[in-house]
């Protein structure tokens, strides 16, 4: 005689498997594909000009085999707040790539951007930070490690301003590989606020502790200054891009631009746009 309890687990076993096979068609979305701006306008403290580069993509959805496309023929300009315009120009070899050579960004001017793409114009305004030099680069462990030279960081120091408010975001390549780059596995963008050292020497940061580096090794390190907006967007990315789905995590959610659409406003553009000086120092591990 059969086992009673048997049975019901076996009509429940089929049951299962018998919904594991019932194809889901998913309809009814309502994609509407969005401007990509990777616009991050730099030069050098000490320069009077700099080549510069914005990359335009458009968002595909979900089902899609690629992540983005390139937009191309977009019109895009940079105006100073004397209303003159610098014109970039779509690479062709790089679809998508707009450029810009030898372009004067004066540091505490506003600076506008403006992106006329697929029927829309596209506008965003920030102020051209000033620039803050690193002091030294130099390589040491983290503070609770026995320095043996086998465990080094890369290190700075550097005397904020007491003046104002300081914003900053840092980038670190080793041996010509950016750290946090599109196909790189650090995502995280280093930025700081100067709340808690304004006006003070820094004399040991670590802007990428979690990379040791190697004798024989080439790092350079890029302080970017930004602007109070910029930092908060920063902030607001790296809490998505790191979220663990835990408890403790952040809520999942969209993370909002300063690419505003002028034509249809409730068609915001992804992306940030950036206008900063930045102080650089490279050097090789001893």
């Amino acid at each position: 005689m059969p086992n009673r309890g048997v049975l019901p687990l076996l009509l429940l076993s089929s049951l299962v498997l018998a919904g594991c096979e019932r194809v889901v068609n998913v309809s009814g979305l309502d994609y509407q594909p969005r401007l990509v701006v990777e616009a991050r306008l730099e030069r050098e403290r000490t320069a009077s000009s700099a080549d510069q580069v914005i990359r335009l993509s458009v968002t595909q959805d979900v089902f899609a085999t690629v992540s983005q496309s390139a937009a191309r023929g977009a019109t895009v300009r940079v105006l100073d707040d004397a209303n003159q315009a610098t014109v970039f120009v779509e690479s062709s070899q790089e679809p998508g790539t707009y450029r810009a050579a030898a372009m004067a960004l004066p540091a505490g001017r506003p600076v506008t951007l403006e992106i006329v793409w697929g029927g829309d114009t596209y506008r965003s305004t920030e102020v051209m930070q000033p620039g803050v030099a690193m002091d030294s680069l130099f390589f040491k462990s983290e503070f609770d490690e026995v320095d043996t030279g086998q465990n080094w960081r890369a290190t700075i120091a550097v005397q904020d301003p007491a003046a104002q408010r300081n914003f900053y975001v840092w980038d670190q390549w080793i041996d010509g590989r950016r750290l946090v780059s599109p196909d790189s596995e650090e995502v995280t963008r280093i930025v700081l606020s100067d709340d808690q050292f304004n006006g003070a020497k820094v004399r040991q940061f670590q802007p990428y502790s979690d990379w040791l580096v190697r004798p024989g090794q080439h790092v350079r390190v890029r302080q970017l200054s930004i602007s109070e907006q910029g930092y908060r967007y920063f902030v607001a990315l790296s809490a998505q891009t790191n979220n663990t789905g835990t408890p403790f995590g952040v809520p999942v959610s969209s993370v909002r631009g300063n690419v505003a659409n002028i034509t249809n406003p409730s068609k915001r553009a992804v992306g940030y746009f950036i206008a900063g000086e930045y102080s650089e120092l490279e050097r090789r591990v001893p």
